[in-house]
């Protein structure tokens, strides 16, 4: 390589140049901020770079949610069954009747002249079927409004 004496002149004078001694001041500076900086970790004893308690439990959680993501993408899709096709896809499993209201429309008469009490029922019906193949939930809840008609017998 081409070396020029005036580059070896330059590398000497920067070999024997050394850093600066720090000043008191800046000294007390810095050691201010870093315990700023520890009262803001929270308390002192704790060692820094220690992970929180919450994330470790996170990490194992995910890990066990990876293996079954693994396992589930090896195992063959289940084909659909002739037993399937022949059973409906949901189940009834209860249908609840609440009364909201009870509206009394007095007595009426009817063509045959016979008296008969009117009545206005509004409740809502819930409804729920469940999936058996993989146990999902269906809930449906309407309004309902009836109009019932009940023999009056006066004795």
């Amino acid at each position: 390589m081409n070396h020029d004496p005036s580059e070896n002149h330059l590398e000497n004078l920067l070999r024997g140049l050394a850093p600066a001694t720090v000043s008191p001041a800046l000294a007390q500076r810095v050691d201010e901020e870093l315990k700023l900086d520890m009262n803001w970790l929270g308390s002192t004893s704790r060692r820094p770079g220690r992970l929180p308690r919450w994330l470790a439990s996170a990490s194992w959680a995910s890990l066990g949610a990876a293996a079954a993501v693994a396992v589930m993408s090896f195992m063959p899709a289940p084909a659909p069954s002739a037993s399937l096709a022949e059973n409906p896809a949901v189940l009834p499993v209860a249908t609840i009747r609440e009364w909201e209201d009870v509206q009394n429309d007095g007595i009426h008469y009817s063509a045959e002249r016979l008296p008969e009490q009117h009545m206005t029922v509004i409740s809502r019906e819930r409804q729920t079927w469940i999936d058996p193949r993989d146990g999902a939930q269906m809930t449906v809840e309407y309004p309902r409004q009836q109009k019932l008609v009940l023999p009056v017998s006066f004795q």
